[in-house]
Formats: structure tokens, sequence, C-alpha cells
């Protein structure tokens, strides 16, 4: 439980989100653990520190007071009333460029705080068909691999707070860091806040499970039909929800095809980057469909139950056919 807090506390501290208390509570979780501590070092360190905003009115009024010289008063015996004309004008003109100036920064406040409502978004679509992998660069420089089948919907600039994207099918995506501006994708069954940069995220629409693979960094998830639980995924995590339906979900290592190999090409997760198909102890079902959006072809089952066999293996430049008869042999060495 005490690692899943630290977790928890940890995402909010990287997302500026952490109240006061919250953040009592994680130094506390820190001083007592050294693993913590390390691993609070590794992930901080992988982001910019904050920047201080201009927008806090109170500070801006202080200022303005600091620059303001009043004369004190003098004794009421010596009042004279030039002297209290003088001063009434120049209280009364500090006051109302006091505040011109919070008003105006209230009113740039208030722009910035809903530039997403009030700008026209230009939104463009990128789908990539069958047995195709397409890759992008949006304007902020953060570059996404879209795999088959796959339809992504982007601004043609980002505004507003967040920088914000919609997928539905498969995308590996290397996220800009801007701590000031966090990144956002949007799917039919969840979204997934960026809090660090590189990691795959699977939601084919005919597909039941949906998948993301995070490789370096964090990422903050939320499932749009259980808001109130953010899910934090950290380096080398695999979060699956085998039904859509549900809620229930898990979080497991990283697949490598050879477990002595630990090197990112050998993902079975992130395969498709590097044009191919590798499953290790995986469903006929799942390896049907992976297929059919590589060849563009559909496969039928006249056997259901083939469809639970499962097999370990390694396709790149073989054809569909190829690839079946190499799966039909294994199913005679069963």
């Amino acid at each position: 439980m005490t690692d899943q807090r630290f977790t928890e506390l940890l995402g909010k501290r990287l997302a500026g989100e952490i109240s006061p208390k919250e953040l009592i509570e994680l130094k506390e979780l820190l001083s007592k653990s050294a693993v913590h501590r390390n691993e609070y070092e590794n992930l901080t360190g992988y982001f910019n520190d904050e920047k201080p905003t201009d927008n806090n009115i109170d500070s801006v009024f202080d200022k303005i007071k600091q620059q303001i010289t009043v004369s004190e008063p003098r004794p009421v015996e010596n009042f004279q009333e030039p002297a209290i004309r003088n001063f009434v004008i120049w209280y009364r003109v500090a006051a109302v460029i006091a505040f011109c100036i919070c008003s105006i920064a209230a009113y740039q406040f208030f722009l910035s705080d809903n530039a997403t409502n009030n700008n026209v978004v230009e939104w463009k679509v990128l789908q990539t068909p069958v047995q195709n992998i397409s890759k992008i660069i949006l304007e902020d420089g953060t570059q996404i691999n879209l795999n088959a089948k796959t339809e992504l919907k982007y601004p043609a600039f980002f505004s507003g707070k967040n920088r914000e994207v919609y997928l539905n099918g498969e995308a590996f995506f290397d996220v800009k860091k801007d701590a000031e501006h966090p990144f956002i994708i949007h799917t039919r069954h969840m979204s997934i806040r960026v809090l660090g940069t590189a990691f795959d995220v699977k939601v084919y629409e005919n597909d039941s499970s949906i998948e993301t693979t995070l490789v370096r960094g964090l990422i903050q998830i939320t499932l749009n039909n259980k808001p109130d639980e953010k899910i934090i995924l950290k380096p080398k995590e695999k979060f699956t929800l085998a039904d859509k339906n549900t809620v229930n979900y898990t979080i497991t290592p990283l697949t490598y095809y050879n477990s002595k190999d630990s090197i990112t090409n050998s993902l079975v997760e992130t395969s498709w980057l590097n044009d191919k198909l590798v499953f290790k102890n995986q469903k006929f079902a799942t390896i049907a469909k992976d297929a059919e959006r590589r060849y563009g072809v559909e496969i039928r089952f006249k056997n259901e139950q083939l469809k639970d066999y499962r097999f370990t293996a390694q396709f790149e430049k073989e054809s569909i056919d190829e690839l079946l008869n190499s799966l039909r042999l294994s199913l005679i060495h069963i």
C-alpha cells in the first residue's frame, strides 16, 4: 500500500497537482525509504523545473504599491489646503493606476485560461491504411508513429493549457517535454496524460482489450468509466484492460521476445516499429487481428477452439501464407 501511495503522490508532484498536505506526506515517505528517494531523484531529474507565472494579481498589486511613494501626512497644526489636495490627488492616482494594472492582469489571465474556448481550432486527421506505417511530427516537436489502420486527430497548432489529440488504433508517442502544457491523448475508453515521453498506445476499436506500454518517463491513465482513479504507469510497465466494458486492469512488466535480451528492439509490444510481428505466448485470435492489419486480409476460423491456442513466434519478411503455414506446423507439434 505504501508503494502505491508513493507512486500516486509522485505522479501528482510531477503533474504539479499535489496539495501542501500531500507534499508533506510525500516527504515523509522519502525520508523513510532509500528506494523511494532514488526513484524520486531519477524521475524528477527527467522533467524541467516549474517556471513561476506572472498571472498572480496579488503579487502585481504589491509591486505597484512598492513603486508608488506617497508623502507622509504632516501634523495637524501644519496642515495646509494645498498639501491636503496634493495628497488626495496622488492617493487617487495611485488607486486608479493600481486598479487599471490589476484589471489588465486579470483580463490577460482570463484570456489565457480560456484560450481554447475563444480560439478557433483547426483540426487535422491522419489515417494510416492497412499494410502501412506512417510517421508525423506535430508543431510542438512531438513525434508519433502510427501503426496500420490507425486514425489520429490533432490540431494544426496547439493553444490553451493542454496539448490534446484523439487516437483510434495504435501509435508510439515521443512527446516533446513542456511542463506548462501537458500532452493528453483521448481514446474512446480512456485518456492518457503524459508525464514522460516514450510510450505505445493500442486501442483498436475491434479489439476486446486495450494496452499502454511505457518505455521511459511517466504517464497517468484515467478510465472514462472511472474518472476519479488516476493510474500511474512507471518505466517498463504495461497497462492492460482485458475487457473494455469493465474497470478491471492489470499492470505487468514489458514483454521481451528473448528473456536474455533487454534492448528496445526486442520488445514484443513495440516490434511493429521495426516492421515485425512478434508474439510471445499470444492467443491465435490476437495474432490473427495483427496479421489482418499488417497484410490487409481477413482471417476466418472454421474451428473456434483454434482462437485460444497460444504461439511464440517472430515474423519479418514472411508472406501471409508463410505465416499461417508456420502456425499450422506449430499446431502439429502441440
